[in-house]
């Protein structure tokens, strides 16, 4: 793996060199449908500042969805719209209880459910909470307009948790239909339903949407029912400010646990489930509401934008042996100020966050809470920030970024069992980042210098062999230091897009996952030395002609233990190669698109003794936009086939699991058909 990685990459920069020599560059970022945007006009939202993807000294991705992407690709699961998005690795776990498993640039792989070590934002409200934990299920993949992805350590701009940014926008543009109703049926008894609103209401503009969705699943006891919906909207208030607000909601009354099987299992019998999470009815069921208010105000020396959101969350998770019952209150307000007029950009600001979270954790009787209480307790964590950012531009050409953040993270936990023990826990952190820009005709060639941590969460700092209440002392926080380089732009003469970009990591006090045979199913954790990780992005866009697209992403990363136990070990979960391909093909009122992911072997376990085989997976979809039907309608059917070739792989990873039950098994070939419907 090491020899291909330096082969290839030599290659990669004979490109890049022969790029900047040869032709000249106009630097774009790529969008579906063949719209392509000039670097300078974009502002990098998931950088919560005013920096342009012209000015970012950082890896950064950018995707729009075209009309048809709307409505011809399911987009159950967030995978399907990130597969060919470089540094970003997504697996659909088949299973709507742990949501999907998140990586970006190996960060974030320890994770057993939900996510960890990456910062995720919806609509400009903070998925991540204070202790860093995040949860997918408020995502609704099929109403994402926008994905921005910033591909390293981001603690400057997010603080705890930031190994790499995921911003996702719902908002519609502008001329988007006024209603658009979309339903599709398909294998596994699935049904969607989806509405969207997009309208105008005297000087306010809202917008927003429901959507249902409804599965069997294709493994026994992975059934799940969800309902999203949101409603947002902005007026300008005076001449030169102006609110939005944005609330959201989610539950999900029903999503059960298959479990993960042996790699002999997962091949001979892929859609059963384990027979103990069956008995004990894991699964889980949770509501979850989201508020956020913004105002902007332009100044003649700066904007200021002042941003608050709240969140509540109940969750009910019958697990193996234990039902934890959850309620959650988190939110925050952040402020910030970018001063004009000055020969240089100064952006400063402050963010609060608070969470309390209520646990109570009894034994599990056949999926119901049973009587033997084994933690009581209210979780606290408040987190307090200052931050600054400040771009010289040294001359037309040559622009210098500097950045600084200081955290400060509290853990408390009332224990209303009584027991004496240590409830408490503080961490502080200093995070900079210096980066530059030099301009190459329209291109961009970066580098950059960034870091970041993550702390334990609270579940992770509850989660203690001993089984008793109160928090970890010995679990302490990971931190990133990270290097990176790369070049952005077009080859116009041969109508070309590409962004390359080579990094390296180091993490230390890495947090390490295991499980005890006494506890199976459940994980612990401790630090554990280091890691290393580095790796090669790239990505592609052809114009080949006006109705011909073609997007291209190779991914190669090694990720390694760095001393202790596992010193030399790939890290598990992390794949050293993937690739992503997407054809598009638009003739007339038709669009055909057809999708290929390949991703490499990688390990199971830290020791490096199980692994998961390498797959390729193809999909299609078909759509056809009829307009002239009636007045102000349009009507588009589409038929969408996964797994084309019905590939048998397993789509994620249990990582360190007990008794060699790592393996999640992704679907055999399976369809989905329906319609959208525009009213204009």
């Amino acid at each position: 793996m090491k020899t291909t990685f330096k082969s290839i990459s030599k290659y990669l920069l004979f490109f890049i060199l022969l790029n900047i020599t040869t032709f000249p560059l106009y630097a774009q970022v790529v969008v579906e449908d063949s719209l392509r945007v000039q670097l300078d006009e974009i502002r990098v939202e998931a950088a919560h500042s005013s920096i342009t993807i012209g000015e970012a000294p950082l890896s950064l991705s950018y995707l729009v969805r075209g009309n048809a992407d709307l409505a011809a690709r399911p987009a159950a699961t967030m995978d399907e719209l990130t597969f060919s998005l470089p540094g970003v690795f997504i697996s659909n776990r088949e299973n709507y209880a742990l949501g999907e498993r998140m990586t970006i640039r190996g960060l974030g792989w320890r994770s057993q459910f939900g996510v960890r070590g990456v910062h995720v934002v919806l609509d400009d409200i903070p998925l991540t909470v204070a202790d860093g934990q995040t949860i997918m299920n408020m995502i609704d993949p099929a109403t994402v307009q926008r994905i921005e992805l910033l591909r390293g350590p981001s603690a400057t701009f997010w603080g705890n948790s930031s190994g790499g940014v995921l911003y996702m926008s719902t908002k519609p543009a502008p001329d988007a239909p006024m209603i658009q109703y979309r339903g599709y049926g398909g294998s596994y008894s699935t049904i969607k339903q989806e509405i969207r609103l997009n309208s105008r209401i005297g000087d306010t503009r809202i917008y927003g949407y429901a959507t249902y969705f409804d599965t069997e699943g294709f493994r026994d006891h992975s059934a799940a029912r969800l309902f999203r919906g949101s409603i947002g909207g902005e007026r300008s208030v005076s001449d030169n400010g102006y609110v939005t607000f944005r609330a959201t909601y989610a539950g999900m009354p029903k999503a059960e646990h298959p479990g993960s099987l042996t790699g002999e299992l997962a091949k001979e019998s892929p859609s059963q489930a384990r027979d103990l999470f069956v008995n004990t009815a894991t699964g889980k069921q949770f509501h979850q509401a989201m508020l956020s208010a913004s105002y902007i105000h332009d100044f003649e020396t700066g904007i200021l934008n002042v941003t608050t959101h709240g969140t509540y969350r109940d969750l009910d998770n019958p697990v193996l042996f234990r039902y934890v019952g959850l309620e959650r209150l988190a939110g925050g307000a952040r402020s910030t100020y970018e001063f004009q007029n000055l020969p240089f950009d100064l952006n400063i600001g402050g963010e609060l966050k608070y969470q309390r979270d209520d646990r109570f954790v009894t034994d599990n009787e056949s999926g119901s809470r049973g009587s033997d209480i084994q933690t009581d307790q209210l979780e606290t964590v408040s987190n307090q920030a200052l931050f600054a950012r400040i771009n010289v531009p040294l001359n037309d050409r040559f622009s210098i970024n500097t950045g600084v953040r200081g955290d400060r993270i509290t853990f408390k936990s009332e224990d209303f069992l009584e027991t004496e023990l240590e409830g408490s826990r503080n961490f502080f952190s200093i995070n900079p980042s210096a980066g530059f820009v030099y301009k190459l005709s329209s291109a961009r060639f970066f580098g950059n210098f960034s870091t970041s941590f993550e702390s334990p969460t609270t579940t992770e700092l509850v989660n203690r062999p001993e089984d008793r209440s109160g928090f970890n002392q010995n679990l302490d926080p990971e931190k990133t230091v990270s290097f990176e380089t790369g070049i952005r732009g077009e080859a116009a003469p041969i109508r070309t897009n590409y962004d390359i970009a080579l990094f390296v990591m180091q993490v230390d006090d890495i947090i390490i996952p295991f499980e005890l045979d006494e506890f199976p199913g459940v994980s612990f954790f401790r630090n554990q030395g280091k890691t290393i990780h580095y790796g090669l992005e790239t990505s592609l866009a052809f114009f080949l002609n006006n109705d011909l697209d073609l997007r291209l992403m190779l991914n190669l990363l090694r990720a390694e233990f760095n001393g202790g136990e596992y010193d030399g070990n790939a890290i598990p979960g992390v794949a050293p190669f993937r690739f992503g391909g997407l054809l598009t093909y638009t003739p007339g009122n038709h669009s055909i698109s057809v999708d290929n992911e390949w991703v490499g072997r990688y390990q199971a376990n830290s020791e490096n003794t199980e692994s998961n085989s390498p797959y390729s997976l193809v999909n299609i979809r078909w759509s056809v936009e009829l307009n002239g039907l009636f007045d102000n309608v349009s009507i588009r059917p589409f038929i969408s086939v996964q797994n084309l070739l019905n590939t048998r792989y397993n789509t994620s990873l249990a990582v360190n699991a007990i008794g060699n039950r790592f393996y999640e098994p992704g679907t055999d070939r399976n369809f989905r058909a329906g319609i959208q419907i525009n009213l204009f």
